[in-house]
């Protein structure tokens, strides 16, 4: 889904934005740094996942819930880091790169130089 998508698929969840962050691929997309994601995945705040019951949903190897339809969540809220883009939590793209580097999976390739380059172009403006 492209961005537009992505937003008003999280809008359909009707989950307060103060409670979540907007985790890797969703939040490249969120930034122009990504085109399309296929998915939502999201941390919760221990108080969303008290009230979504995310506790109940069914859960991965990974440690990742799945309380909705294409959506894996976690609840390590408090040891993420965020910036607010266009109203939302999104992950900070240290963050990302951090998990992305240590994970070293062809998929993340492009991400990785596309955070690389960003951050760098951002360096250069200050």
């Amino acid at each position: 889904m492209n961005k537009e998508e992505y937003i008003a698929g999280l809008e359909r969840l009707n989950l307060p934005k103060s409670e979540f962050i907007i985790l890797s691929g969703g939040s490249l997309l969120m930034r122009g740094l990504r085109e399309t994601t296929a998915d939502f995945d999201l941390c919760a705040s221990k108080k969303l996942a008290e009230q979504i019951n995310l506790y109940r949903a069914p859960k991965d190897e990974k440690g990742f819930f799945t309380p909705f339809k294409n959506c894996q969540m976690m609840d390590d809220f408090e040891n993420f880091k965020f910036d607010v883009i266009d109203g939302y939590q999104c992950e900070s793209l240290e963050g990302i790169l951090a998990f992305k580097r240590k994970a070293h999976r062809p998929k993340d390739l492009k991400d990785i130089e596309n955070i690389e380059n960003y951050l760098k172009a951002q360096k250069e403006v200050r």
